[in-house]
């Protein structure tokens, strides 16, 4: 803008009140578009808001969705059960009888208890498991050993250093529990001493006076599992009941637990009102965003949007058109119903009484087909695409930035064209104010040659 300057001297007019009075006037254009852009851009964020709604409910049709909730389920241990058992969605369900009669366990090698050993160069072949990993050591110290067995050998065996109070002993465990990852050891040079066969024709030595001897036998789990003698090379038993894992803890002997495996429905009834309570966001956020008041005629900054009542009846039509071919026919047999101003509903106990009856059928509803799809597969695709790069929030979005800037490059050819203006009657004013001062000045000088004249008659 124009820097303001004093004026108004010759003609005693407020030229500065004057230009800014007709400048406001001339900048009607401007805080027109400003209001306009202040519109558009309350626009955008409403579309913010439908967009975060639309996405947390998107977020609730995929855990409808989820196998790990839909065929969740639990798993119990009676008390004094030498085992723990977790169960993953789709497990087996039933009731098991199990004891735990041995633990797997790894095996372990020590060098003698009495005397200290120190290695020398050297190699040392490890067998265990079918696998062979042949260490060539160049000497040192046991320290030195211990790292490079660990650092070769790591997958088969792990070396330690236990100082028993008298001695440090080199200590080997196997990597693996089990009796086939019984390993054995083959040294040469200063390591032959190590050299040890878990499966001789005599019993391999298990005195600590020994250069190497047998501290734990490598050995398979076993259970009873309803009264069959069952063996496993691990204490993690994953094969025994599908989707079902045993951890085994202690030995019970002849003493069994009960293990029950049933469905577990509360992530599904939790997942059902988490939907429920995010389809009501939804309705809520698009109802307050376009409503209109006749009476006080107000209105939503969405209000008349079409993109609004598209997703209403998006939504709407996905819940109305579910049907399902088993004793479960539409929404409403799930427990779901609308009320008279739209707002969904969950009955809980007989969404519960459907998934205890009839659980194969709730599954159908919920998911279906791809010749039928379920409510979470017919709302899932509307959701995507309204939520997508390029959907259809994503393009009113973009359509109502591009007016904003559009509406931001007219409001600066304004501001430009308004300066101008200013520029304009600055100078117009200015040289009115130099003329009306000029005659003022003629007319003072006029007015003095007067008075003298007359002044001088009168003598």
């Amino acid at each position: 803008m124009a820097t303001i300057t004093s004026s108004g001297i010759g003609s005693g007019l407020d030229i500065n009140g004057i230009v800014e009075q007709l400048m406001s006037i001339e900048r009607r254009p401007i805080v027109a578009l400003e209001q306009r852009k202040s519109t558009v851009q309350t626009q955008i964020s409403a579309f913010g808001q439908v967009k975060s709604a639309l996405a947390t409910l998107q977020a609730a049709v995929k855990r409808l969705d989820d196998p790990s909730v839909r065929f969740a389920a639990a798993a119990s241990v009676s008390e004094g059960a030498g085992f723990t058992a977790t169960a993953s969605a789709g497990a087996a369900t039933g009731t098991h009888e199990i004891g735990v009669q041995r633990l797997a366990q790894a095996q372990r090698v020590a060098t003698n208890a009495t005397e200290g050993f120190n290695p020398g160069a050297g190699t040392l072949t490890i067998s265990a498991g079918g696998q062979s990993v042949e260490i060539d050591f160049t000497g040192g110290t046991l320290e030195d050993l211990r790292t490079a067995i660990n650092d070769q050998a790591g997958s088969l065996v792990r070396a330690s250093i236990v100082d028993n109070g008298g001695v440090r002993q080199l200590v080997l465990t196997g990597a693996q529990t089990g009796k086939s990852q019984a390993f054995s050891l083959t040294g040469t040079g200063g390591l032959e001493e190590l050299t040890f066969d878990p499966n001789p024709e005599d019993p391999p030595p298990t005195d600590p006076s020994s250069s190497l001897y047998l501290v734990q036998a490598a050995q398979d789990a076993q259970i009873t599992f309803d009264g069959l003698t069952v063996t496993r090379p691990s204490n993690t038993i994953e094969d025994l009941i599908p989707g079902v894992t045993i951890e085994l803890r202690s030995v019970t002997a002849e003493q069994t637990a009960r293990l029950t495996v049933k469905r577990d429905d509360a992530a599904l009834k939790e997942a059902m009102q988490s939907f429920v309570d995010a389809y009501n966001a939804v309705n809520n956020t698009l109802h307050t965003l376009s409503y209109y008041d006749p009476e006080t005629r107000t209105a939503g900054p969405l209000s008349g949007d079409a993109s609004v009542r598209t997703i209403q009846s998006q939504l709407r039509n996905s819940l109305n058109s579910l049907t399902g071919s088993g004793p479960l026919r539409n929404f409403t047999d799930l427990g779901l119903s609308f009320d008279d101003k739209g707002a969904l509903s969950l009955d809980e106990a007989r969404f519960a009484q459907a998934l205890q009856n009839t659980p194969e059928a709730v599954n159908q509803m919920l998911v279906g087909t791809d010749a039928q799809p379920g409510l979470a597969r017919r709302l899932a695709p509307v959701l995507e695409a309204n939520l997508q790069t390029g959907g259809l929030l994503d393009a009113r979005v973009q359509g109502l930035t591009a007016r904003v800037t559009l509406i931001d490059q007219q409001k600066e050819r304004l501001e430009s064209q308004l300066e101008r203006i200013e520029q304009n009657y600055r100078r117009q004013f200015n040289a009115m104010d130099k003329i009306v001062g000029q005659y003022a000045s003629l007319g003072s000088y006029l007015q003095q040659q007067f008075d003298a004249l007359m002044a001088s008659t009168k003598k």
